[in-house]
Formats: structure tokens, C-alpha cells, sequence
């Protein structure tokens, strides 16, 4: 069975993503209310042994998408 967690991306100064752990238990919503910051939106990142959710506070695609999942690569590589 694959290892499921969930992150949050934050953009930096550079415009690099920064990733926190969120600490959701067995339920991974696509949409994650976030008091002040309105909605975070899950976005999957699948390895062969492990999925992650990301959860960034827009919704990604094309370039960006891939962006941040370069960014994830970095933080968490493949195993």
C-alpha cells in the first residue's frame, strides 16, 4: 500500500515553493478551508511507493504545475 501525506506550497522570496506537512488524517479533501487565507486547492504528486497532496492556495497547471512539482523533486526526491 502506498504512503499517502498531504503539504502545503507557500511561494518564497525567489519564487521557489516551500513545502510544510499538513497533518490531515485519512481524509484528503480537494478543497482544504484555511482560516485567513480562504481555500487551498490538492494537487497530486504520484511515486512508484507514495502519493503526495500539495495543497497551494491557486490552482496550478501547464508551466507553474510543473514548477512546483520540480520544486517538490528538490524537497522530496524520488527514492
Amino acid at each position: 500500500m502506498a504512503v499517502i501525506e498531504a503539504f502545503e506550497a507557500k511561494q518564497n522570496c525567489y519564487f521557489n515553493y516551500d513545502f510544510e506537512e499538513l497533518n490531515l488524517v485519512d481524509e484528503f479533501p480537494k478543497e482544504l478551508a484555511v482560516s485567513l487565507r480562504g481555500v487551498l486547492y490538492r494537487h497530486e504528486i504520484e511515486y512508484p511507493h507514495a502519493n503526495y497532496y500539495i495543497y497551494y492556495c491557486d490552482v496550478l497547471t501547464g508551466a507553474e504545475l510543473e514548477k512546483m512539482k520540480a520544486d517538490w523533486l528538490r524537497y522530496c526526491p524520488v527514492e
